[in-house]
């Protein structure tokens, strides 16, 4: 069916979205986690799919009220989506300290890695000469990730300790990250919810701060989450974490779809070669069609040869991807104009993000979090 999106119309390409899908999603995983809260990722511009999207989308439709970006810009951004005071937003990762007071004025909560950072976040809070809230400060628990984190218990308790006392701060949570939950590799999963489980336990740190569940830990651990809040991103947006071979326990729908447009149609001669580097020589006259996407919107050259659908059929790319057009290959001659589905379904068939991360050797986040600003989100419900 064609699409009457002026914006898809202009530029030939578009990633279409659905509210309905990200909802179902996260409806889904919350019942089989059993969780009571959802600490939504939408960093990286909601893993491709447009952060104030996502997080106004899951406010308004399903009251989630907590949100988690990787920067401060990503921060503010999703704080302009969600200005409610009962919502908050985590900055994930390591965050320049010396910026505590403007994470303080914009009601952004970071992530703690370490007792010297919680001291020069102090300093900076002390030295403003402007009237600030306390800090909502979540303290991480490095447990085998390597990242960031309190490494022991007696670092754990110092940095608690810390924040429990100072009026600057206010304690927002306590997290780790777990590294193969979505792996075969059970010991260390085991591992390190442990030593987490150990650490929080032996101060006797609430269970309220607690958030542990990746989404690998969600969909494949979910009898173990040892709290009812869930910390989720790539299963929101509909495309399984896990290994290929390894299936959800619940039915995720794909939130998004890449669709192009064919913008010409001619007749390639057998011996004529295309593309940079002339790789494709013709075998045979045949019919070819040129769209209007590249590298420079995400379609990576390492997809050179994929398989797309036009008309309900698979067709080829054909030689090198560029950076703003692809030619593929043509069974029969069609109408310019035409759809071409890079993700998603196209008559009886479909391409799921997993199989085109999977022929570009990557996963689907590099994918989904490569498609270019120049590509307009268009929603479809």
């Amino acid at each position: 069916m064609t699409r009457t999106s002026a914006a898809f119309k202009r530029r030939g390409l578009a990633f279409f979205r659905s509210k309905k899908a990200l909802v179902h999603n996260a409806k889904a995983i919350m019942e089989l986690a059993s969780a009571k809260r959802l600490i939504a990722v939408v960093k990286a511009n909601a893993y491709g799919y447009g952060d104030t999207w996502a997080a106004t989308v899951l406010h308004d439709e399903l009251g989630v009220k907590d949100f988690a970006v990787a920067t401060l810009d990503e921060g503010e951004t999703v704080r302009a989506a969600v200005p409610a005071e009962d919502c908050s937003v985590i900055l994930l990762g390591v965050q320049p300290a010396f910026l505590a007071d403007e994470m303080a004025e914009k009601r952004l909560a970071p992530v703690a890695g370490s007792f010297d950072w919680l001291l020069a976040a102090k300093k900076a809070i002390d030295e403003s000469d402007k009237e600030l809230p306390p800090l909502a400060i979540h303290l991480a628990v490095d447990t085998g990730m390597g990242r960031l984190g309190a490494k022991t218990r007696a670092e754990l308790a110092s940095m608690y300790n810390f924040v429990c006392a100072e009026d600057c701060f206010e304690l927002a949570g306590v997290m780790t990250h777990f590294a193969t939950a979505d792996e075969d590799n059970q010991p260390y999963y085991d591992q390190q919810l442990a030593d987490f489980m150990a650490r929080v336990k032996g101060l006797s740190i609430p269970e309220k701060y607690w958030h542990v569940a990746n989404s690998g830990s969600a969909l494949y651990h979910h009898d173990e989450v040892p709290t009812d809040t869930i910390r989720v991103g790539s299963v929101l947006y509909g495309y399984n974490p896990a290994l290929p071979d390894r299936t959800t326990p619940i039915d995720i729908q794909p939130v998004g779809s890449l669709v192009g447009q064919i913008w010409g149609v001619h007749r390639l001669l057998k011996g004529e070669s295309l593309s940079y580097g002339a790789t494709y020589t013709a075998d045979e006259d045949q019919w070819v069609a040129t769209i209007p996407v590249g590298y420079a919107d995400g379609l990576k050259r390492t997809l050179s040869g994929m398989t797309v659908l036009v008309n309900g059929q698979e067709e080829k790319i054909l030689g090198r991807i560029t950076m703003d057009q692809i030619i593929i290959s043509l069974n029969e001659p069609v109408a310019v104009g035409s759809e071409v589905t890079f993700i998603g379904t196209n008559g009886e068939k479909e391409i799921k993000i997993e199989d085109v991360a999977d022929y570009g050797n990557t996963i689907p986040h590099e994918l989904l979090t490569g498609i270019s600003q120049r590509v307009p989100r268009v929603d479809v419900d």
